[in-house]
């Protein structure tokens, strides 16, 4: 039996929790990835005190957050990711047949 689909918005299929997990890692960032209290990420994330602390420990069990003592940073998952991804653009812009470097860098 076939059952006609109707067409969604992408944003219908979003996993609320990743979202949230992904704006906690992002709240890491802060100013020169200073290590940050689960306090400040509350504050910059506007997720309760408890819902911060699970999702902090939850990304430092996977490798993407780090802990030192009372506070918290980007952990070696994340790290070798951007440090990754930089090398990735880098290679890019050194392809000869990339627009940026084609039109002098900018």
């Amino acid at each position: 039996m076939s059952r006609e689909r109707g067409v969604r918005d992408e944003s219908q299929y979003a996993l609320d929790t990743g979202l949230r997990l992904l704006k906690v890692l992002e709240a890491l960032e802060g100013t020169n990835f200073e290590p940050v209290s689960i306090e400040r990420v509350q504050q910059r994330t506007h997720f309760s005190y408890d819902f911060c602390r699970r999702a902090l420990i939850t990304l430092k069990l996977a490798g993407f957050a780090a802990q030192q003592k009372t506070l918290w940073m980007p952990g070696p998952k994340l790290t070798r990711f951007g440090t990754n991804f930089n090398e990735l653009c880098l290679a890019h812009l050194r392809r000869p047949d990339s627009e940026i470097s084609e039109s002098g860098g900018g």
